[in-house]
């Protein structure tokens, strides 16, 4: 179970969805610096960016708990939001991605509103 809720700290808005799909990722902020020396020499400088965590979920939602997630998006998209992931561990920050992009896929199987839409959620820890 993944839980999104906003505002933060006051949190009077809650979304459950479900565990996002497979390729789910996390990474560090950082940038690389690429050096030459006089001599030709290739020297590569990593820098971290304030030690900040980003990370990227993909959902296979319903009609339904898209347009759910859609809405919330609209209202808490430019706030602090705490993500409850799918392992518990609990992050707060913000969303970053923008636009938010939801795709039809298919034919949902039993879930109401007769479709299957992707999302993808790009998150950023303060």
């Amino acid at each position: 179970m993944f839980r999104l809720r906003a505002p933060y700290p006051a949190m009077t808005t809650t979304i459950l969805l479900p565990s996002p799909l497979f390729g789910d990722n996390r990474s560090l902020r950082v940038s690389i610096n690429r050096m030459r020396a006089m001599d030709g020499t290739l020297y590569t400088y990593v820098k971290k960016k304030g030690g900040t965590k980003q990370f990227s979920w993909r959902f296979e939602l319903s009609r339904d708990k898209a347009l759910e997630m859609e809405a919330f998006l609209k209202v808490f998209f430019d706030g602090k939001v705490q993500v409850v992931d799918h392992n518990d561990e609990s992050w707060v920050g913000y969303i970053r991605n923008n636009p938010f992009e939801l795709n039809t896929v298919g034919r949902a199987k039993g879930w109401p509103g007769g479709e299957s839409m992707n999302i993808e959620i790009q998150f950023e820890e303060v």
